[in-house]
C-alpha cells in the first residue's frame, strides 16, 4: 500500500511532544499529524478487511466485520461499517490512497460508503465514475458536507433516469401486516414510492400537530401519537375533516416545471427526496401553488412579515434555502429545525425572511444560553462567532442546488 507519510515518523515527531510546554500555535500541526497518522491506520485497516474477505469468500471461516469486534474489542455496529468503509475504499482506491496520505478522514469514506451501499448496478457505477471530482469535495469539505454532495449527485443521476426509476419505485410499493402472538399488539410494515410516501406522511404529521394541540402536552411521546394519529386518519377522521386531500410539498425551479428537467434542475420533496421532473408536472396539474420568489443567487424574497412566528409561507421559503440546520455542517433535517429570529422579536426584531434561519435545538440552546453569536450577510453568509470572539464557522445556504440561472423558484404544495 502506497503513502506519503511514514508512519513511524510521525509517531516519533507525536512522542516528542511534551504538552506541559508546547506553544499553543503547534496545535494545528499536532492535529494536522494525527489526521495524517489515524488515515494511515484507517486505510491499513481497510486493505486487511478487504484481505480478510478475500480469504473467506469460499465461505469458511469468519468474516472481517466479526474478527473486528472480537480481535479489537469494538461494537458490532462499529466493526460492519468499518467493513462498508473497506468496500468504499476497494470500489473506489483513490479514497483509500487520499486516506493513506491523511487528505481525507475516515468518515468521508463513511459518507462514501452509506451512499453506495444500497444502490444497484447501474447507478453505483454512474456515481463512481466521479470518482476523482468526489474525491476532489471530500478533500476540501466537511464529512457532513461532502455526504450531502453525494447525495445531491445521485439526485441528478437518479432525475436523469427519473421515469423509470418512477415506475419501479411504484412497482415496489408494499404493505405487510401480521398480529404479533406474544403482545397482541399488529405491526406494520411498509414501503412506498416517494410521490405517495410524502402525502402518508404529511397527512400522519399534519394530524400528530393537531393531537399535540388538542393534548396540550408537548413533551408526549410522538412516536406513540403518531400511531393514533395514523389511526384516526385510517378509521375514518382523515376522510371526515379533509376528505380526499393529502398535502405534498415539492420545490422545483419554474424552468423545469414549464419546459422539463435541465442541466441546473431543482425538484425534490421537502424532505430532500428527488423525484422526476414528468412527477413535478404531474403534481403541478392538481396542486395548490404558492410562489416563492428569488434573486438570481437563490435568495428567497417577499413572503410577508408582521408576526412574531414564522408563517407557513416563510417555512417554505425556508425551506427553499435550506435543507439542514444552517449551523455549520449540522446535517438535522430542517423539519426537525426551530425558526431563529437573529434580531430577537423580543428587542425589536422583525418577522422577515433576512432575520430568520433555521437552526436545531442543540445549537438554538448554543445561541440563546451559550452566548454564541450568528451575523447574517445579505447574500445569507451565516458566520458563527464563539462567546470569546474566535469565528466558529462561515456557512452559506444550498446554494449548489439552487445556482439556475433563473430568477424565481415555485415551491407547490399539492
Amino acid at each position: 500500500m502506497r503513502s506519503s507519510i511514514d508512519p513511524v515518523a510521525t509517531v516519533a515527531a507525536l512522542e516528542a511532544i511534551d504538552f506541559g510546554s508546547c506553544a499553543a500555535a503547534k496545535a494545528p500541526d499536532i492535529a494536522r499529524r494525527m489526521k495524517q497518522l489515524r488515515g494511515w491506520l484507517d486505510a491499513y485497516e481497510a486493505g486487511y478487511t478487504n484481505w480478510v474477505n478475500g480469504l473467506y469468500a469460499g465461505g469458511a471461516g469468519a468474516p472481517a466485520a466479526d474478527l473486528h469486534a472480537r480481535d479489537q474489542g469494538i461494537s458490532a455496529n462499529e466493526a460492519r461499517k468499518r467493513e462498508r468503509r473497506a468496500g468504499a475504499v476497494k470500489d473506489a482506491p483513490m479514497f483509500g490512497e487520499a486516506l493513506a496520505a491523511g487528505e481525507i478522514a475516515a468518515e468521508h469514506a463513511d459518507a462514501l460508503a452509506n451512499a453506495t451501499c444500497k444502490l444497484d448496478d447501474a447507478t453505483k457505477a454512474e456515481l463512481l465514475s466521479r470518482e476523482a471530482e468526489l474525491l476532489r469535495h471530500a478533500a476540501h469539505h466537511s464529512p457532513e458536507r461532502f455526504a450531502r454532495h453525494c447525495r445531491n449527485e445521485l439526485d441528478r443521476i437518479r432525475r436523469r433516469h427519473g421515469v423509470e426509476l418512477a415506475r419501479r419505485q411504484r412497482e415496489a410499493m408494499h404493505l405487510t401486516k401480521k398480529r404479533d402472538d406474544v403482545t397482541g399488539m399488529y405491526v406494520l410494515r411498509a414501503e412506498l414510492d416517494p410521490d405517495t410516501g410524502a402525502r402518508v406522511f404529511n397527512a400522519i404529521d399534519a394530524e400528530l400537530a393537531a393531537l399535540v394541540v388538542r393534548e396540550g402536552d408537548r413533551s408526549a411521546d410522538r412516536s406513540k401519537l403518531a400511531a393514533v394519529a395514523l389511526a384516526n386518519l385510517v378509521a375514518g377522521g382523515h376522510q371526515a375533516s379533509r376528505p380526499g386531500v393529502a398535502e405534498i410539498g415539492l420545490i422545483v425551479d419554474e424552468r423545469t416545471i414549464c419546459d422539463g428537467a435541465h442541466e441546473h434542475t431543482v425538484c425534490e420533496l421537502t424532505d430532500g427526496t428527488a423525484v422526476a421532473a414528468e412527477t413535478a408536472q404531474r403534481i403541478a396539474c392538481d396542486a395548490h401553488i404558492v410562489p416563492v420568489v428569488v434573486d438570481a443567487a437563490g435568495s428567497v424574497l417577499n413572503v410577508g412579515r408582521g408576526q412574531r412566528l414564522a408563517n407557513r409561507q416563510q417555512r417554505m421559503a425556508l425551506r427553499a434555502m435550506y435543507r439542514n440546520c444552517a449551523f455549520g455542517d449540522c446535517d438535522v433535517a430542517f423539519a426537525r429545525c426551530e425558526i431563529h429570529h437573529l434580531h430577537e422579536w423580543e428587542r425589536g426584531g422583525r418577522t422577515d425572511l433576512s432575520n430568520l434561519v433555521p437552526i436545531c435545538s442543540h445549537h438554538h440552546h448554543l445561541v440563546h444560553e451559550g452566548g454564541w453569536q450568528l451575523h447574517l450577510d445579505p447574500d445569507r453568509t451565516l458566520t458563527i462567532v464563539q462567546p470569546d470572539g474566535h469565528t466558529f464557522a462561515v456557512a452559506g445556504f444550498d446554494t449548489c442546488r439552487r445556482r439556475t440561472g433563473d430568477q424565481s423558484d415555485v415551491a407547490l404544495s399539492a
